[in-house]
């Protein structure tokens, strides 16, 4: 038997697509192109919130460039403008402080010896001064340790000092000798140099023939005067000045200064001051000498605050002994010279006044230069 193609089947409603027909859209078919078209649309809606983010970012930071540039701007005129500003007004604060008045007046803390007295002299005022510009009773002489005290300063050309004309025993060189509570007993000993001193605490006599000696040799001394000395003889103590010797004060009237009060001991120094620079024409400042070379650290502190430094010596002649003879005084002043050595003699002594030629002779002969105390520290 032979075997027929049987031709397949078809369902009556259904006829054959066109070849050149598409197909038919299918349900699932549908989905797909959906869902790439959703793709799409999220991948534009990302690049579009990317591009406007970006636009955004930099148009904020141009935003921000500028404001800062502003700022910097405003900050460079600032700073400018405070530099300009100090200079515009440096001239006012010049003025004012130029037309600032000084006070009149120095506050000063009081010290252990200081004494009202003493501080009027040293500040070239009056007690009386100082107690009315701190209110003190005019009988009140007491200061405490440590209390500020008004001291009223010279104005600026006033010269009630009087002092205009008064010589200075000290030269620029001999600034080493200051106030200060502490003896000089002799000077330095790095160069051959001594020191011829005389004390004037009473006889005058014997004065002419030392000054004579001193003269004829051009050799300079030191003169330690009393304010009664000088007072008794005025036209010598001129012509020590006028010699180029120096003076220095030996108290008014001769004391133990040991056994005054603060204020007694600045008395007698300043009296003894102003008769020297009355009469011969100079200051006594700063060399002072105790009388007999009595004295305790309260004694030269309270100097010191006058303006003194205490000399003592390094050789006492013991010329003022009338039991010594003139051969004794030239023989120990001749055994204790030494570099810087201070020899101690006296104005009223006629054996100093009788050996002093050949003394100074036997000094220089030795390789001994004769100065003034002041020298020795030159």
């Amino acid at each position: 038997m032979e075997d027929m193609h049987t031709p397949e089947m078809q369902d009556p409603g259904i006829q054959n697509p066109d070849p050149g027909t598409a197909s038919p859209e299918t349900p699932r078919r549908r989905r797909r192109r959906a869902v790439k078209w959703n793709y799409k649309r999220i991948i534009a809606a990302a690049i579009a919130v990317v591009v406007i983010s970006a636009i955004a970012i930099y148009g904020g930071f141009s935003l921000a460039h500028k404001l800062s540039s502003r700022s910097a701007s405003k900050e460079k005129v600032a700073v400018k403008a405070k530099k300009i500003t100090p200079a515009t007004k440096q001239k006012p604060e010049t003025k004012e402080v130029k037309e600032t008045k000084k006070p009149g007046y120095i506050e000063y803390t009081v010290k252990s010896g200081d004494s009202l007295y003493a501080l009027a002299i040293k500040n070239h005022t009056t007690v009386d001064k100082i107690k009315e510009l701190n209110g003190i009773d005019k009988n009140d002489n007491r200061l405490d340790i440590g209390m500020t005290l008004k001291i009223p300063t010279k104005e600026s050309g006033d010269n009630n000092t009087g002092n205009q004309d008064v010589k200075t025993n000290m030269a620029p060189s001999t600034s080493a000798i200051k106030p200060l509570a502490k003896d000089v007993v002799r000077g330095p000993t790095s160069a051959k140099k001594i020191a011829l001193t005389f004390d004037a605490g009473s006889g005058s006599e014997a004065t002419p023939q030392i000054l004579k000696a001193l003269e004829d040799a051009n050799v300079k001394a030191t003169f330690f005067l009393t304010g009664k000395w000088v007072d008794e003889n005025p036209e010598l103590a001129k012509r020590i000045a006028d010699g180029g010797s120096v003076i220095g004060n030996h108290t008014d009237t001769h004391p133990d200064l040991t056994k005054l009060t603060d204020d007694g001991i600045v008395k007698e120094l300043k009296s003894a001051e102003d008769k020297i620079q009355k009469k011969a024409g100079v200051s006594s400042k700063p060399l002072f000498r105790t009388p007999y070379g009595t004295r305790d650290p309260r004694v030269l502190r309270v100097a010191a605050n006058a303006g003194y430094r205490s000399i003592y010596w390094t050789v006492d002649s013991l010329d003022w002994k009338p039991s010594i003879t003139a051969d004794q005084v030239k023989n120990r002043i001749l055994a204790g010279l030494s570099n810087g050595a201070i020899i101690i003699e006296h104005c009223g002594s006629q054996q100093t006044a009788q050996i002093l030629p050949k003394l100074i002779k036997e000094i220089q002969d030795r390789g001994y230069k004769i100065v003034t105390v002041p020298e020795l520290f030159e």
